[in-house]
């Protein structure tokens, strides 16, 4: 009977590493993200960075694999897009409860102390949807993280179809 089990247990096991090997990384990358928190969005700092009340505290949130014209960088002038990707998060998020959900593959703060985040509202990925819209580019710090194919995808589209940024009466990206 143990000999029975045994055999079992061995098909069980292959049939799990047959299937995990049979999905693309970008699909076992979900396995690395873990939620964090809710909290209520208190400002908008600019399109990639938010300040968000939770657990008593105001705390600065740091949108992962998204980069957008700057205009608060007091070293660079307002760039082309940068103000209609702030107004974009604004109108999207500012005043509403958003969940966070931080990276494994990505560090928890970034090199000026904000807390590097996903931002859902609901279950639209805020981050994603920035790049998808044209207000943003598709960012990657040192490490690749887990939406990295799917947010290049949103941009690669984003630029097919001249959308934000990449509309060519707008910007030269």
């Amino acid at each position: 009977m143990s000999e029975l089990i045994g055999i079992y247990l061995n098909q069980a096991i292959l049939s799990i590493l047959l299937t995990l090997n049979t999905l693309n990384q970008d699909t076992l990358g979900y396995f690395n993200i873990r939620l964090i928190e809710n909290g209520t969005v208190t400002k908008v700092v600019d399109g990639d960075t938010i300040e968000v009340f939770e657990n008593n505290q105001v705390r600065k949130i740091r949108l992962i694999g998204v980069n957008t014209p700057e205009t608060v960088d007091p070293r660079k002038d307002v760039e082309c897009y940068g103000l209609e990707a702030s107004l974009f998060l604004k109108k999207e998020i500012e005043g509403k409860v958003v969940k966070l959900e931080s990276d494994k593959s990505q560090t928890e703060k970034d090199s000026f102390g904000r807390d590097l985040r996903y931002v859902y509202l609901g279950n639209t990925n805020i981050n994603k949807k920035i790049i998808e819209e044209g207000f943003g580019f598709e960012f990657t710090y040192k490490v690749p993280y887990n939406f990295q194919s799917e947010f290049k995808k949103a941009e690669s589209l984003a630029k097919e179809n001249g959308k934000g940024l990449w509309n060519k009466n707008e910007c030269n990206y």
